[in-house]
């Protein structure tokens, strides 16, 4: 759901220096690896059985965050800002149009 009562749109992402990248990617990887995590990692797909390994892998990415190698962003719009104009084909492509 995209929609919240007063929130919506949520875009997410991470900041991290070019100098930083790979060790950023060689790390979270291994650390993939480490926890037999071969596919995508997402909380909505986060099962009982996974959660403590979902767990120790966020941690070694708020490592990060916390030793400002990486930065998180995130965008929302307020529900009570509807947008003037706005036509439906752009609200059906609104990720592409961001992007």
């Amino acid at each position: 759901m995209d929609k919240g009562r007063f929130f919506s749109h949520f875009y997410g992402g991470a900041l991290v220096r070019s100098q930083d990248l790979h060790e950023v990617q060689k790390v979270l990887i291994a650390k993939k690896n480490d926890l037999n995590l071969h596919n995508e990692v997402k909380w909505s797909k986060v099962t009982y059985q996974y959660l403590d390994k979902y767990i120790d892998l966020i941690e070694v990415f708020f490592d990060f965050i916390e030793a400002d190698i990486v930065k998180i962003r995130v965008m929302f719009t307020q529900n009570c800002n509807i947008p003037n104009n706005f036509s439906t084909e752009q609200d059906h492509n609104e990720y592409f149009l961001l992007y």
